[in-house]
């Protein structure tokens, strides 16, 4: 297993490289056994205090409590354990790294501090529109130039070859 964990450090430290606005961030990856719909997830423990003028709000004079919200220490990306029957290491490393590249995004755009209840408004306000395929892919043709590779043309190109390695595991049955 620490192997695994080896490889995923490997590539997120590789897929690091087209994201220079989180370089503080610590951010670890590793393979998990997860539901078979999902590739990857991103987790982080956010630290919500309450702050409050205890008096006042005890002697009924204000009622306001605001929370303060902090930055996550440490962010963690699970890969789900089933891509790691993908034989061939490079196109292994290629799919897992669309994934952390997806996951990195949230990292970036700072998504991962509003609660998970929120998700909802939270995705169709912030990430998940069609921009966020769109940098994703982006992002992921700027580190196959980094690596000497040719840039892929289109964004269903990329899908699809995704797709088609998935399924040479059995993903989706």
């Amino acid at each position: 297993m620490e192997e695994c964990d080896k490889e995923c450090m490997d590539w997120l430290f590789d897929c690091r490289k087209v994201f220079s606005s989180i370089d503080k961030e610590t951010v670890h990856s590793a393979y998990k056994d997860m539901n078979h719909k999902k590739l990857g997830y991103i987790s982080a423990k956010i630290v919500k205090t309450p702050m409050f003028d205890a008096e006042a709000l005890l002697l009924g004079t204000s009622t306001e409590v605001r929370h303060l919200v902090q930055a996550p220490e440490v962010y963690n990306i699970f890969i789900n354990q089933r891509l790691s029957k993908i034989r061939h290491p490079l196109l292994r490393k290629h799919v897992v790294q669309t994934i952390m590249i997806h996951e990195l995004l949230h990292v970036e755009s700072k998504d991962l501090f509003t609660l998970s209840k929120e998700y909802s408004r939270r995705k169709k306000k912030r990430i998940h529109t069609n921009d966020f395929d769109a940098e994703t892919f982006e992002r992921y043709n700027q580190l196959r130039e980094l690596n000497g590779l040719p840039k892929i043309a289109k964004q269903e190109y990329l899908d699809e070859a995704v797709h088609k390695i998935l399924q040479s595991i059995g993903w989706g049955k």
